[in-house]
């Protein structure tokens, strides 16, 4: 703080120096603005990470996202905004839930009229790289270039092309700058490559980087090399993967293609340690990153968020290769299961270590703690639902950084609003075409002590769910009918 002041006080006297010092002073001053990375996960389960020390999550191989565990701080209470991949994303970059402006499931897309982060933070001196899954619009305005980033490259093609048949190789490789590896080139190491390379070409100015991985995220395609480091390190999976091996109509070179998950007689064993090399590849990235950071004398000025966009999809519920247990439920759910989601915030000799399990935090929250880092303000000309983190995190601040949060899939008529310890979920299954997995009706629920959702507290405590039934009403009685899918 103190070396901000004296940076401060030099900058307003700036008549005193010469032109050559005045522009160091200001390329110093600049360079005390922290770096942002975002990096997020596609559909990954709340137990699939080895920091969580749930029973599924010594299965996983996630020794990178680890070590950026232990250096940051786990939030146990950490919510996306939605359970479904367009409307989280749309409310992470936007800091509002995207019931605000329509959007609530995939293939909606955010009006221009919204602003996302980049765009926000550019006055700030901000260079915004955007890497890997958009899905918040591919029209004209609505791509990343559009938005406010200054770099984009990744995949609009909806996570069908892991191996790159259609996405074309980034820069870093086509001009040789990075190997594509001995078991061909795959979609997860090129955003890698290709974040790396935008961090090292900014490193002297402020940089906004949004990672966003399709892994693991069906179509569930892998590589040799990544199930037998998986196999290598978790031995209990070696035989399952002799059986893997036997699949010969699946394998193309070292390429491996799970097929049509969605049939009654699959090996779920089998494409659990798919999904689980597939999660691999990405918890490489990290580490890639977290040294590109530290080569480079990053690390200390740059926070990282990492998180999914929703939980594991259960489409039968257990068919889809992730695991949200203890939580209920999965991706396109209210409950826990949907919205709840592995959330990591790291920032060395800023932010003390440690796991946090009483702060409710949401992607949203993003947005805002990246504006306030930057320097910039919230726009004052709409609702931001997110909150700036850091004074609860530094101890400026006390209590709950949100009184409540909602939220809300009027299409598959599924609401829920979690205030403190309660949550309320009401879902009716009348009449919608997309059921969710889940018996008609909903419950109240200590969310703090019940974490699997198990227990309905609706008979004993009436009056606290009419309470939190009237909250969700009031906040949510001005938003608008969701918007209509648009057909690609």
């Amino acid at each position: 703080m103190k070396k901000q002041h004296a940076i401060l006080f030099l900058l307003t006297n700036l008549f005193w120096f010469g032109t050559g010092i005045t522009q160091r002073l200001i390329a110093q001053a600049v360079k005390e603005k922290p770096n942002v990375i975002v990096i997020i996960t596609d559909d990954q389960g709340y137990a699939d990470v080895g920091f969580q020390n749930l029973p599924a999550s010594s299965q996983v191989l996630t020794p990178n996202l680890d070590k950026l565990a232990r250096s940051g701080i786990v939030f146990k209470n950490g919510y996306v905004a939605f359970s479904t991949c367009s409307p989280s994303r749309a409310s992470l970059l936007t800091g509002r839930s995207s019931s605000r402006f329509g959007v609530e499931d995939n293939n909606r897309y955010v009006d221009s009229t919204e602003i996302i982060i980049p765009k926000a933070i550019s006055s700030q001196g901000y260079i915004s790289g955007a890497f890997g899954k958009w899905h918040i619009g591919k029209e004209p305005g609505t791509k990343p270039l559009d938005r406010g980033f200054d770099y984009y490259y990744g995949d609009m093609a909806k996570n069908k092309d892991y191996f790159m048949k259609v996405v074309q190789d980034p820069p870093c490789w086509v001009n040789g700058l990075k190997s594509p590896g001995e078991n061909g080139r795959y979609i997860t190491d090129a955003y890698t490559d290709e974040a790396i390379t935008f961090i090292e070409k900014n490193k002297e100015t402020p940089f906004f980087a949004y990672i966003a991985y399709n892994a693991p995220h069906s179509p569930f395609l892998t590589t040799r090399q990544l199930v037998e480091r998986v196999v290598q390190e978790r031995s209990e999976w070696a035989p399952i993967y002799e059986k893997m091996k036997k699949e010969t109509k699946k394998w193309k070179g070292d390429q491996y293609y799970f097929g049509k998950f969605l049939i009654e007689d699959l090996d779920e064993d089998i494409l659990r340690l798919c999904y689980i090399s597939m999660l691999l590849a990405a918890d490489d990235g990290v580490g890639k990153i977290m040294e590109t950071l530290e080569k480079n004398n990053l690390r200390e000025n740059t926070l990282i968020f990492y998180l999914s966009d929703n939980g594991a999809a259960l489409a039968r519920p257990k068919d889809l290769g992730g695991v949200n247990l203890p939580l209920r439920s999965g991706k396109g759910s209210v409950y826990d299961g949907g919205i709840r989601v592995p959330f990591v915030m790291s920032w060395p000799g800023k932010l003390k270590p440690g796991i946090n399990n009483d702060l409710i935090v949401s992607s949203m929250d993003i947005f805002s703690t990246t504006i306030a880092l930057s320097g910039a303000q919230n726009p004052d000309d709409r609702i931001i639902d997110g909150v700036n983190l850091i004074p609860f995190l530094i101890g400026n601040k006390k209590g709950q950084a949100h009184s409540s949060l909602f939220f809300r899939r009027a299409d598959r008529n599924f609401w829920a609003i979690r205030k403190g310890h309660y949550k309320w979920v009401f879902h009716q299954n009348r009449n919608v075409k997309k059921k969710n997995h889940e018996p008609e009706g909903g419950g109240l629920f200590d969310v703090q002590n019940d974490i699997s959702e198990s227990q309905d507290l609706s008979q004993g405590l009436s009056s606290k769910r009419e309470e939190l039934s009237k909250l969700y009403n009031e906040l949510t009685e001005d938003f608008p009918e969701p918007l209509p899918k648009i057909e690609d």
